[in-house]
């Protein structure tokens, strides 16, 4: 049994390009290095949350468009996703659908993305709302504060 199975693990679907994206304002010739930069950190924050929460926890990112820099070193239970030509909105409603098929709950959607948040309690999983400009190590000490005990 894979820990995306067990149904004692939560899920974490994070929309990681809304988040980095709606935390910065981008604009200029450094815009794809910035992001790269805070989608990075932002990984990093995850895997501790992943790291500290001792398997109770399995968070999944993903990234709008094609593969960037792979992360090195990551805990078994994060993965990043990258949706090349698909909509990482589509990718995680897929995810929380599959989750409440198989009658397993425990799936939250972490976005700024009111629409995709909407979608998602619709489909049987919890929303994690973002509000726009949140700073990204906000968004990973909600995440751990659940798995603190």
């Amino acid at each position: 049994m894979t820990i995306m199975e067990s149904p004692a693990v939560h899920l974490y679907c994070v929309d990681g390009s809304n988040l980095v994206r709606s935390g910065y304002g981008y604009e200029g010739p450094a815009f794809r290095a910035q992001e790269e930069a805070d989608a990075e950190r932002l990984i990093a924050a995850l895997d501790r949350a992943c790291a500290a929460a001792g398997g109770r926890l399995e968070i999944e990112v993903f990234f709008d468009g094609p593969r960037r820099g792979a992360p090195l070193g990551i805990s078994a239970g994060l993965s990043v996703r990258f949706t090349h030509e698909l909509e990482a909105d589509d990718l995680i409603l897929d995810r929380v659908r599959a989750r409440s098929y198989a009658g397993v709950r425990k799936v939250t959607v972490v976005t700024a993305d009111s629409a995709l948040g909407r979608q998602v309690e619709g489909e049987g999983g919890r929303w994690q709302r973002v509000r726009r400009g949140a700073p990204l190590e906000s968004v990973v000490r909600a995440i751990e504060g659940r798995f603190k005990r």
